[in-house]
């Protein structure tokens, strides 16, 4: 995944939900629950630059700062008054909650390998929403029903490495098994949010402060092992996030 990550899924959902020439759509996407008065409820933020995702079937069953997956049909007869009333109105089709990964505001050691510890086949940054980053963690051939711990660390202090004519900001995705699964064993995406914003708050006001209209990062994660001793370190493309304009 390449290009500005909250331009890419602003334009996604633009592509659901403002459609003109079709009454109803589906989409599926990442969100953080909050309660929003306006609606009278709990609501689903999909971005940080539109209007949230409200359901009159769903709101009284999530929780407000649950971070989800959901799918959802959306009529634009239903939504003729979208911008007094401050949502958009939908019909869920299937809600999963996703569970938070755990943040360390240190860079952890990456040529120690923990106990436990998992390669990743890949990942994928799928979401960032108030100001939780979602990441899909790709593993191949693991066991049915096996929990793994995931946690994403960073040095807050760092100063970002060049990378060709871009600053780029440094994470790293860990991850160990906790609990043994089962046969038979499987190729499976574990969906993860992690509380990024204080981090990012911090990584945005100092680009800011350097003329920067944007700031870059990439998240860095073990592919495989050698000897089951020595971590084989990769990274996804960098990723860029504009920097919100005062209003």
């Amino acid at each position: 995944m390449s290009g500005c990550l909250l331009a890419g899924t602003l334009m996604l959902l633009n592509s659901c939900l403002d459609g003109e020439n079709s009454s109803s759509n589906q989409g599926e996407f990442y969100g953080v629950v909050e309660m929003n008065l306006k609606a009278g409820g709990n609501v689903i933020y999909y971005n940080d630059l539109d209007l949230p995702l409200y359901s009159s079937t769903l709101s009284s069953k999530i929780s407000d700062g649950e971070c989800c997956l959901i799918s959802y049909s959306y009529k634009s007869e239903d939504n003729q008054n979208v911008a007094a009333l401050g949502y958009y109105t939908i019909q869920e089709l299937g809600y999963s909650e996703v569970d938070k990964g755990m943040i360390i505001p240190v860079k952890t050691d990456t040529a120690v390998v923990k106990e436990d510890e998992l390669p990743m086949a890949s990942i994928n940054l799928t979401n960032y929403v108030k100001g939780y980053l979602f990441i899909n963690s790709y593993h191949e051939s693991m066991d049915t029903g096996q929990k793994n711990l995931y946690e994403l660390s960073y040095n807050m202090e760092q100063e970002p490495e060049p990378e060709g004519t871009q600053n780029v900001y440094q994470l790293y995705l860990r991850t160990n098994k906790v609990t043994e699964g089962k046969s038979p064993k499987d190729n499976q995406i574990i969906p993860n949010a992690y509380n990024v914003k204080r981090f990012f708050d911090a990584i945005s006001y100092a680009e800011k402060g350097k003329g920067k209209t944007e700031y870059c990062f990439k998240i860095n994660y073990i592919r495989s092992f050698t000897d089951d001793s020595i971590p084989n370190w990769t990274s996804t493309e960098v990723q860029r996030i504009t920097i919100p304009t005062e209003e």
